[in-house]
């Protein structure tokens, strides 16, 4: 009878017993040395903590598979083994089961990788959660096969297993709490620091100013950094070397402050310095700083200057950031007056700035109401005194402030972006106007001033059209007034709804010709028809054989290319016969009209021309500041 074959597992097991405890060792060591290493080479690119948690993880969950099979099969079979026989049978199970337990981590950490859905830290948390569930299993698998007479025991070969567990489990878990630890670190780095420059950022240094808030150590100022005309260097420059300056900026200051200070940026081309002192140290820093900026070596060889605004911060305030307002006030005033400079808050512009909050609430009332006003001052021939045109001029009596100057509401609107509503009620009325007093029957012109603000705004061309449309107003009749400086940059905003009006068939002007940017080299390429030189300049020709050349030049420059010159601000028979005499054919001011109201234009018109000889119009004050007499932007 011939007998049966041996099954794999028996011969499996015969030679095993066959190994002397030499082989047999020698067999389990390998396994064993080559269990854990197989994670870190299955996962050569894996950030370092996400490596050693894996390698963790398999030789956990290997342990605790090798815990329920050894009580399962395999402790009766190494009853009768010596112990170093039973110990290796134990070790060689060990780094079986890791082998697998690596196989299947392996995997899944591929899966996820591929995902790309977690950080590497979240992955190596995740992972923990097949651990988790083999720790517990072999637990509960080792207390029901340990319990009740007749089953398993724990023996010197499971209990080491399960010590192995424990002591792998816990390192693991110090592990990731470090890794934890460095991630929480990590994040609270990026969220207090910019990645530009590396300085602390705006929320840093509210942090700071909450904590010496809460434990005061003297005063705090605070000055507020802004690089001036930087927009225009990043659009000539391009966004690297504008990056590049101000990771330059940032060094500087760095460089520049006191120990005590700290450097912040708080986005854009803005930083913010803070220490120890009071307004006045933080105006001395301030100038220190801004020497600094001057003074930087940049790759462009381009100098780059900045304004500050110095502010104080108030001792006791419920909201450390205030200071952090007051100090951007300071700077904003200081950039309204010029760049370069330092101001400083205090009562003064803390008064100002209510003052403007109050008109800008104000005016926001009477444009929802439409209570404002339009006049409109004649543009005549300075030859026969005979009316040919209108400027558009706005007008504005609040109840409660008053007789309000279009000086100081302008800007306002401008602030606070209601100057596209103001320019529009101007134009709607002042349109409206000119039709009813015969203007388009006579083929006066009407001129109205337009913001930066309005032309870098999409649709305004249109809206010019429509208004002019409505009223009835032919568009070769309409002017459009802007100030020279729209013209400086070739890329501006501007550009395209200029052409866009000019194509339409609006005339254009350059307002205020003589103060600014003036520039004779850039009339050429401008398309404009008219040049109204500013009041000042007719003023200082009166007066000063220079400035009567200057003008000379500006108005025989301007009839070569065919550009109609019209003089603002006369006031006396002498200014108008000077440029007169120069070849001006247009004027306006108060020796011929002040700016009507609509209802006196009839009046106005019937009335017969003031001819040079004839003296200034009796209705006209003798004061060219009349707060009204301001255009509607610029």
């Amino acid at each position: 009878m011939t007998a049966a074959p041996a099954s794999p597992r028996s011969r499996l097991s015969a030679a095993l017993a066959r190994l002397a405890p030499g082989q047999a060792l020698a067999v389990a060591s390998l396994l064993a040395v080559l269990a854990v290493p197989a994670v870190l080479i299955a996962l050569p690119r894996s950030p370092r903590l996400e490596r050693r948690t894996t390698a963790l993880d398999a030789l956990v969950t290997g342990a605790s598979a090798a815990v329920v099979v050894w009580l399962l099969r395999a402790q009766r079979s190494a009853q009768h083994l010596p112990p170093a026989t039973s110990a290796l049978a134990a070790l060689a199970l060990l780094a079986v089961c890791t082998l697998a337990a690596t196989a299947v981590l392996v995997a899944l950490a591929r899966r996820r990788a591929g995902r790309g859905a977690l950080l590497p830290e979240d992955r190596a948390v995740r992972s923990g959660a097949l651990t988790s569930a083999a720790v517990t299993a072999s637990a509960v698998l080792a207390v029901a096969l340990t319990a009740g007479p007749g089953g398993a025991y724990l023996d010197a070969a499971s209990g080491s297993l399960l010590c192995l567990v424990v002591i792998t489990g816990a390192l693991r878990e110090l592990l990731l709490r470090r890794g934890r630890a460095q991630l929480v670190g990590d994040l609270r780095r990026q969220v207090l620091t910019d990645d530009l420059t590396g300085l602390p950022n705006r929320r840093a240094l509210v942090e700071l100013l909450e904590r010496e808030r809460t434990a005061p150590d003297g005063p705090t100022v605070v000055v507020k950094l802004g690089l001036d005309s930087f927009y225009e260097y990043n659009a000539q420059f391009g966004s690297a070397c504008g990056d590049a300056a101000l990771r330059t900026v940032a060094r500087v200051l760095r460089e520049t402050v006191p120990t005590g200070w700290t450097v912040h940026r708080t986005g854009g081309d803005q930083f913010l310095l803070r220490g120890p002192g009071s307004a006045a140290d933080g105006r001395v820093r301030a100038e220190a700083a801004l020497a600094a900026v001057r003074s930087a070596s940049l790759a462009d060889e381009r100098p780059l200057t900045a304004s500050a605004g110095v502010a104080e911060a108030v001792p006791g305030a419920t909201d450390p950031a205030a200071v952090l307002s007051d100090a951007a006030a300071a700077l904003r005033a200081t950039k309204a007056r010029c760049d370069g400079g330092v101001g400083v808050h205090d009562a003064a512009l803390v008064e100002r700035t209510r003052r403007q909050h109050q008109v800008a609430a104000a005016l926001r009332e009477a444009l929802a109401a439409d209570a404002l006003a339009v006049g409109l001052q004649p543009v005549v021939d300075i030859a026969s005194g005979a009316t040919t045109g209108f400027e558009l001029l706005s007008r504005w009596t609040d109840p409660q402030l008053g007789v309000v100057s279009p000086e100081e509401y302008v800007p306002v609107a401008e602030a606070a972006g209601l100057v596209h509503q103001l320019g529009g009620c101007v134009l709607r009325k002042g349109l409206q106007a000119h039709v009813a007093a015969g203007g388009v029957e006579r083929r006066l012109r009407v001129a109205v001033n337009a913001s930066v603000h309005e032309l870098r705004r999409c649709g305004y061309a249109d809206g010019v059209r429509a208004a002019a449309g409505e009223a009835g107003v032919p568009l070769d009749l309409l002017t459009v007034e802007v100030t020279e400086s729209v013209f400086l940059a070739r890329d501006d905003p501007a550009a395209p709804t200029l052409r866009e009006l000019q194509e339409a068939g609006v005339r254009l002007a350059i307002d205020d010709f003589g103060t600014g940017y003036s520039s004779l080299g850039y009339l050429d390429r401008l398309p404009v028809t008219y040049v109204k030189v500013d009041r000042s300049l007719v003023v200082a020709a009166t007066a000063s054989e220079r400035s009567r050349a200057l003008l000379s030049a500006v108005v025989a420059v301007s009839r070569s290319l065919d550009l109609e010159v019209v003089a603002e601000g006369i006031e006396e028979e002498a200014q108008a016969r000077m440029v007169l005499d120069l070849g001006v054919r247009l004027g306006q001011g108060w020796l011929w009209s002040r700016a009507l109201a609509p209802e006196q234009l009839l009046e106005h018109l019937a009335a017969p021309p003031r001819a040079l000889g004839q003296g200034p119009d009796p209705a006209a004050d003798s004061g060219q500041g009349d707060p009204q007499q301001a255009v509607v932007a610029g």
